[in-house]
């Protein structure tokens, strides 16, 4: 009888075993998001959630990855590093998420992927930055310095003029941008006339302004995106700048259509991986997918395609792996190529990417690429010294 007992138990127990690990593999595969959903860089963070959402609303409709669905985990930092790290430390240990993505800003990025080292977790970052940071849990579907700055500013002193005025937030992405323009300008024919950083929410730029006029600035880079950047294009205006110095709005895209009239953002140029009036197919499916989601008056960004690529990477690397282990995973994400709306683009082993690139120009109240640079290839972000 005992004996009986005995192995009615233990069936009873591998059962219950085998009903757990069977309940466990079909939850869902849970990814942490991090964004800035308020803030001064929520037209990033918003982007950039409804390119994941639509990329794990496709992987799941043709049956998910390993048999699983994707979930989002959603948290909003505010733009805030502090609330980010807060975020981050939550869904990696109470979510046991798979991975994160996010934030925007530099410093934000850099505080959650201590996080994301220390608990071994990738972390997949889709914003333009300042290049050369290399870990190996962070993937970078980014445009650094050298996708848009060295390729683009031959192209516009030779249009509009070789003296070059610099003004950008005061932190780490607009400094180091600002070191490679100080590189660049100079090796063609052109010359720093002026450089100022400032912080957030100013409401009087009038100084600076000035100083763009006095030192005969024809070009002005500006790398103060947000609503703090459509502030200073407004008062650019009013000051009588437009139509006398050519704006290089960096990391400027389609959200600026909504922000600013189509007179105030007249001849600004830019420069991206993504534009949603690229006469491709790819790019008007791509569109259309997104439309269908989001609806017809929503246009899609380069922070909404950085994002959907890199939940499709994720998603890469988990069927290579074959399963949930983080480290095969990473190694899966490595060296492959992914079709995106804009061309191919291709992961490489320093965890960022070669990528199509474009310039474009704000002009009729649309956003129009006025060039294809093709695919450009960074050098090796390892080697990169700032």
């Amino acid at each position: 009888m005992f004996y009986r007992f005995a192995t009615n138990f233990f069936f009873l127990c591998v059962l219950l075993v085998l009903q757990a690990c069977s309940s466990e593999n079909m939850q869902p595969i849970k990814v942490g998001v991090v964004l800035p959903l308020t803030g001064d860089f929520q037209i990033y963070g918003n982007a950039g959630l409804q390119g994941a959402s639509l990329a794990v609303e496709e992987i799941n409709a043709s049956g998910g990855i390993v048999g699983r669905s994707i979930e989002l985990i959603v948290k909003d930092n505010q733009t805030d590093p502090s609330l980010s790290i807060q975020h981050a430390r939550y869904l990696i240990q109470a979510e046991k998420v798979v991975a994160l993505m996010g934030p925007v800003s530099s410093a934000a990025r850099n505080a959650v992927l201590e996080e994301a080292r220390a608990m071994k977790t990738p972390l997949l970052y889709g914003i333009d930055y300042e290049g050369g940071v290399y870990d190996k849990y962070l993937f970078c579907y980014s445009n650094t310095p050298d996708h848009y700055i060295t390729p683009v500013i031959p192209d516009l002193l030779k249009k509009n003029g070789k003296s070059v005025y610099i003004f950008g937030y005061d932190y780490i992405w607009p400094q180091n941008l600002a070191k490679v323009l100080t590189r660049e300008v100079p090796k063609n024919g052109g010359k720093i006339v002026g450089k100022e950083f400032t912080p957030f929410g100013v409401t009087d730029y009038s100084k600076t302004l000035q100083r763009i006029k006095d030192k005969g600035s024809k070009l002005l880079v500006l790398i103060l995106p947000g609503k703090d950047g459509f502030e200073f294009i407004r008062q650019f205006n009013s000051f009588g700048l437009q139509g006398k110095v050519r704006i290089l709005a960096i990391a400027a895209d389609e959200s600026y259509l909504n922000a600013l009239s189509g007179k105030d953002l007249e001849g600004i140029y830019t420069g991206l991986h993504y534009f949603a009036s690229l006469d491709k197919d790819s790019s008007r499916h791509f569109v259309q997918s997104y439309q269908k989601k989001y609806g017809d008056k929503n246009i899609p960004t380069y922070s909404t395609v950085a994002h959907y690529q890199l939940i499709k990477l994720l998603a890469t690397g988990i069927e290579s792996a074959g399963s949930l282990d983080r480290e095969k995973m990473i190694l899966g994400m490595e060296n492959q190529q992914l079709v995106t709306a804009s061309g191919m683009a291709q992961s490489r082993a320093d965890h960022h990417f070669s990528l199509p690139m474009f310039i474009a120009e704000f002009t009729d109240g649309q956003l129009l690429v006025r060039k294809n640079l093709g695919i450009v290839n960074p050098p090796d972000q390892r080697t990169i010294q700032h």
